[in-house]
């Protein structure tokens, strides 16, 4: 029973980690005294993620520093000691948890994974210019990026890639070999932002605007204007989509 969170448990842990907001100041505090990532602590206070018992030993460190007789904020709540309420999810009867060497480095390990989200690069390279034939779906290894980071730039970071630019219609905003980050799962189009394209059977990255009855997708650079893709919203025999939008671009050295 000792890794079961039961149902009171969770809902005693969100209660806990609500008061803790309240009494340290906000989210953010909490989230340096916890050693974690702000959008860690929203997914605590939501129920959405549990927080470890490291994260929860450095809270109630704090906590204890600064509050007398255990943790009752004006009397509300179960009333149970700090120690015993951020425990009792994780089957503890009391006391301080104690980790081993390995299991804390194991632990510390999951908390820095927890911080991170790892996103594929795809074999597929969008064109900046007149098309790619290298339109393949398949994986070429993975790139970190800082979770905290990536929920500035969308609530959905299920569904994002690594792509790699070809050509030089973009210029000077995207270059032949940046990389993108591309949302697949954002394919509403709005005007001036960049998006990854397939027509027929070659992918394109391009900026989007409107036309009456078309839409455009152009490149930055307009020596390379012939470059251009037109779409008639009317023409249904035009096989093409939008794979995605492009949150974020980078480069190697």
């Amino acid at each position: 029973m000792n890794n079961i969170r039961t149902a009171s448990g969770d809902w005693r842990i969100r209660e806990f980690i609500a008061e803790a907001i309240g009494l340290v100041g906000g989210i953010a505090e909490l989230a340096r005294i916890a050693g974690v990532s702000e959008r860690t602590v929203y997914a605590w206070k939501n129920g959405e993620r549990h927080p470890s018992r490291t994260n929860l030993n450095r809270v109630t460190e704090h906590l204890e520093s600064i509050v007398e007789g255990g943790w009752t904020q004006g009397g509300s709540g179960p009333g149970l000691p700090m120690q015993e309420r951020t425990l009792a999810p994780y089957g503890s009867s009391g006391g301080r948890a104690v980790l081993g060497d390995k299991a804390a480095g194991a632990q510390a390990k999951a908390d820095l994974l927890e911080s991170f989200v790892f996103v594929e690069k795809a074999q597929a390279r969008p064109s900046a210019g007149g098309g790619s034939l290298e339109t393949g779906g398949e994986g070429e290894g993975v790139y970190a990026f800082r979770l905290d980071w990536l929920t500035r730039k969308t609530a959905d970071t299920s569904r994002l890639r690594i792509m790699e630019v070809m050509g030089r219609s973009m210029e000077n905003t995207l270059h032949n070999g940046d990389m993108c980050l591309v949302n697949e799962r954002d394919k509403e189009l709005v005007e001036d932002r960049i998006y990854v394209i397939r027509v027929h059977d070659e992918i394109y990255v391009k900026r989007f605007s409107r036309a009456p009855g078309r839409y455009l997708f152009r490149g930055d650079n307009r020596e390379l204007s012939y470059q251009d893709i037109e779409v008639d919203v009317s023409d249904e025999s035009l096989n093409w989509e939008v794979i995605g939008r492009v949150i974020w671009a980078g480069k190697d050295f």
